[in-house]
């Protein structure tokens, strides 16, 4: 009888584990995913407004499609970058197109899942 009370207890902790969503692995609930890869940090989204976090290279924003174009057009290394503007329904590709002190130009696309 002591086995059977041991298995009964560890079914029940097992099921609370489960109720409390330990063993879920859903989706994250960030709102900005995949983000921009490596090129920026995702920091918060809200009602429109996305903060990311300047890579690691000095930059100068040249034009966001799927946004307003922020009013500072330049950013150092790790500097925090606000995008305001974007639509608050639907899935919107927002695409940042930059260049680098070297004078490339690059584009980099999120998507935001409103």
């Amino acid at each position: 009888m002591t086995y059977g009370w041991a298995i009964l207890i560890v079914i029940i902790v097992v099921a609370a584990l489960y109720a409390m969503g330990v063993f879920n692995v859903g989706t994250s609930t960030n709102k900005c995913s995949p983000c921009f890869g490596t090129d920026f940090a995702f920091v918060d989204y809200a009602s429109g407004t996305l903060v990311v976090t300047n890579g690691p290279q000095e930059i100068y924003l040249l034009a966001v499609q799927g946004a307003t174009l922020p009013a500072t057009t330049h950013y150092t290394a790790g500097k925090e970058i606000r995008v305001s503007g974007i639509s608050t329904t639907g899935n919107v590709d927002v695409t940042v197109t930059y260049n680098t002190t070297a004078g490339l130009s690059h584009n980099t696309t999120a998507t935001i899942h409103n």
